[in-house]
């Protein structure tokens, strides 16, 4: 899920399940430049994918991590539970299999990858930007990996997030809530905030409108460990076990205010048929008491994103999920009943997440 584990131990079509082709959401079109009606185009795929503490947490997994990168091939990935040496093994990987992807010097958590030299790097409170360039095209792409605590997620679920000393709720810890649901959604909020999430991200965002006003593309993607506002209102308020809670999260409130497109909730706009939970996911290489916190509750949620900011260089074309598609539920391993699409692996899953690929049309000429 989240840095928790550390201090405790696109395609078109296809249904609920179905095996994504190998080339992914690109299979419609070709992948590398082309010419159409007189520009030169070229398909972009983006990925947000958290390694689960660099693989460590699962037989095979820091080999599992470059065969999905292989496997997928896609133009960036933005890193979450990454270091210096878990890129540096990554892109040592990748070269053992032929594929040349570019790291940038960012020594902590999170970082970027990208089939294009990597020209500018800053680093930012819980967030790494690299500038590369695409067939001329600038981009400037936020990989963000936010505060852990605070997962008040939990709190309608019956389960305390984490959130410390001396806040209220502090006193459950990670544990189940003696009394049940807190459903207070005042409450929440304000120990949401208390997280500092949604204030370095508007750092970024900040950023992102000074790199806009240069004519760059910007994109930015994480692991928020906070869900969507999109996914807690009034559709969902009975679902998921959200007890009649609508929350409207300030993460991505506060990304979407600033101009920012969520890619999946673009593609798949109803949280229900097409919820895209990507934490926990199962993994059939890890114990089920490794991939769930709230043990007897459903505590699915969707905590990875790609978000674009509209050019009109730049048209989506898919979101999907690439992982395992069963997840797990009142620990229990379960299908995922909704319709959402999925690259299954057929390779060795190393997280305990699922990625997100979202894939782009960039305008290059």
């Amino acid at each position: 899920m989240v840095e928790q584990h550390e201090s405790l131990g696109t395609t078109t079509g296809a249904a609920v399940g179905a095996e994504v082709p190998v080339r992914g959401a690109t299979e419609a079109a070709p992948r590398d430049a082309w010419q159409h009606d007189g520009f030169s185009h070229r398909d972009l795929k983006v990925m947000q994918f958290n390694i689960w503490l660099g693989g460590s947490q699962v037989e095979g997994g820091r080999a599992g991590i470059a065969d999905t990168v292989a496997a997928v091939e896609p133009d960036v990935v933005t890193l979450s539970e990454s270091n210096e040496e878990r890129v540096n093994h990554l892109l040592e990987d990748l070269a053992k299999r032929g594929l040349t992807y570019f790291g940038e010097d960012n020594p902590v958590d999170p970082a970027v990858i990208s089939r294009w030299p990597i020209m500018e790097h800053v680093s930012f409170p819980s967030w790494s930007k690299v500038v590369i360039s695409a067939d001329g095209v600038e981009i400037a792409v936020y990989s963000g990996h936010l505060e852990y605590r605070y997962y008040v997620t939990y709190l309608p679920r019956g389960y305390g997030g984490g959130t410390p000393p001396p806040l209220p709720t502090h006193e459950y810890g990670w544990k189940k809530i003696p009394t049940g649901p807190l459903t207070d959604a005042e409450l929440i909020m304000r120990l949401n905030a208390a997280s500092g999430r949604t204030q370095v991200t508007e750092g970024v965002l900040a950023d992102a409108a000074r790199e806009r006003f240069r004519r760059r593309l910007t994109l930015l993607a994480g692991d928020f460990n906070e869900p969507s506002h999109q996914d807690w209102d009034h559709r969902t308020r009975h679902l998921f076990d959200h007890h009649g809670t609508e929350v409207a999260w300030s993460t991505t409130k506060a990304i979407a205010d600033a101009g920012f497109r969520d890619s999946y909730r673009q593609i798949h706009p109803d949280p229900v048929r097409t919820p895209g939970f990507t934490w926990p996911s199962d993994n059939p290489g890890a114990d089920i008491s490794q991939l769930t916190w709230a043990a007897d509750a459903d505590e699915r949620d969707r905590i990875d994103f790609v978000f674009s900011y509209p050019d009109e260089r730049l048209q989506l074309l898919d979101s999907i999920l690439v992982g395992p598609s069963s997840t797990i539920v009142r620990s229990k391993r379960v299908q995922e009943s909704g319709e959402d699409r999925f690259w299954r692996p057929t390779w060795t899953w190393p997280t305990d997440h699922k990625a997100v690929l979202s894939t782009f049309r960039v305008a290059t000429r």
